[in-house]
């Protein structure tokens, strides 16, 4: 009977649409989920970040494929302007900053639509290293929009 209701699972889910993947990324990120629509990746998109299976295997670490591949991620939000919070935590810097000296996490599309490249920063303004209120470390962009950061995974006792 359970072997049964889980072959009916298995098989529904062959023919259910995937709408994006979730991976969980190691340590890297450790305890934040990354969401990728996949359905925005190219077919190279793989190869671009880790190189080929015998040269991913051949790496000490990924560390650095997936720090491009989660700051090139496609965020799931619409810019189209109607709202200060878009759904997904987005808020627009045009409608509301974040507390000065919070750390958050900050995005903005560049040259072509869906280009959309995202880091953390920290909203201090006044700051003379500061770009028009900005730290982002590495970055010498303005944000259109920021989310607060996640919080901490907690200790399970």
């Amino acid at each position: 009977e359970e072997a049964e209701e889980l072959a009916r699972i298995a098989l529904a889910s062959l023919e259910a649409e995937p709408v994006s993947q979730t991976y969980n990324l190691p340590e890297l990120i450790e305890g934040m989920e990354v969401s990728i629509d996949v359905s925005t990746c190219d077919a190279d998109l793989g190869n671009r970040y880790f190189g080929t299976v015998t040269e991913a295997l051949e790496l000490d670490t990924a560390k650095n494929g997936y720090i491009l591949l989660v700051q090139d991620a496609e965020p799931n939000f619409d810019v189209n302007g109607n709202s200060p919070v878009i759904p997904g935590g987005w808020i627009s810097c045009s409608e509301r900053m974040p507390d000065s000296k919070t750390a958050v996490l900050v995005a903005r599309e560049f040259d072509r639509k869906g280009d959309w490249r995202m880091k953390w920063a920290t909203y201090i303004p006044g700051h003379p290293d500061a770009n028009d209120g900005w730290i982002i470390p590495g970055a010498s962009w303005k944000p259109s929009h920021w989310m607060p950061l996640p919080e901490p995974p907690q200790e399970v006792k």
